[in-house]
């Protein structure tokens, strides 16, 4: 579920399952889908900021005992394509959109977070994409993002390698903006969410109209190679792995 807030000119879009580590279902897919819709219409706002409720995690990712009744291709697409379209309204809003990390930000957790324009993590944040270990690789076109972002060489290393890095290294390799000890990632997202609510609105979205084009941001279609993996037999292995709490055993094989 969300929590959704206004503060001025500023919405808040909290993803609030703590329990499940803030984890995205299909119900919080569906629901963050929606709420896009409605910012896109609503002239009023100047910024959005997208965070986890509670202190311990930004996002875990995609529900994985939700995930694993998916059998088939088509409900993979279904599924999948919930978020994937989320995301890229999210990317695609004329306003900022601020990523308040404020904890574990892991495998689609770290997918959502690069659809945001502005990414401020807390000082006890920590970064990972684990999907090579489960057999698959990032789904909601993280991995495209990603080479966006900090370039082929970095998003090889964090994408293939699956380690986790702290919010300093994030920094360092231009992951995140900026790291914050002295206040809540929310508090300083509000404080950049303020400054924009003062500018000329037409100019304000000029300047994302104009930063977008310049980034030359084109999302590839990388779902089929997706699919392939998640019906391949090391992420069967993954699954059952993560069931039996055991170190999951891969095999050099083809993915059918």
């Amino acid at each position: 579920m969300l929590l959704i807030e206004r503060c001025g000119t500023s919405l808040i879009i909290s993803i609030n399952r703590p329990e499940a580590g803030n984890s995205i279902n299909g119900s919080v897919a569906k629901d963050l889908e929606e709420a896009i819709v409605q910012v896109a219409c609503d002239e009023s706002l100047c910024c959005v900021i997208i965070t986890g409720s509670g202190d311990k995690f930004f996002c875990a990712g995609g529900d994985i005992k939700e995930y694993r009744s998916v059998k088939h291709r088509d409900q993979l697409d279904a599924v999948m394509g919930c978020t994937r379209r989320a995301l890229s309204g999210l990317e695609a809003l004329d306003i900022p959109v601020i990523m308040a990390i404020n904890g574990y930000c892991l495998g689609g957790g770290f997918e959502m977070m690069l659809a945001g324009d502005i990414r401020i993590a807390s000082a006890t944040a920590t970064f990972s994409l684990p999907q090579v270990r489960l057999g698959i690789i990032p789904g909601w076109h993280g991995i495209e993002r990603l080479v966006q972002l900090v370039g082929r060489g970095m998003a090889v290393i964090l994408a293939a390698g699956g380690e986790t890095i702290d919010a300093k290294k994030a920094q360092k390799v231009g992951l995140v903006d900026e790291v914050v000890a002295e206040c809540s990632v929310l508090e300083r997202a509000l404080e950049i969410g303020a400054g924009f609510g003062k500018a000329a609105p037409l100019s304000l979205k000029a300047v994302k109209k104009v930063a977008i084009a310049a980034e030359g941001t084109k999302i590839e279609q990388s779902e089929d190679i997706f699919a392939e993996l998640w019906f391949s037999a090391d992420h069967r292995e993954a699954e059952a792995a993560f069931a039996e709490k055991r170190q999951a055993h891969f095999q050099k094989r083809q993915t059918k």
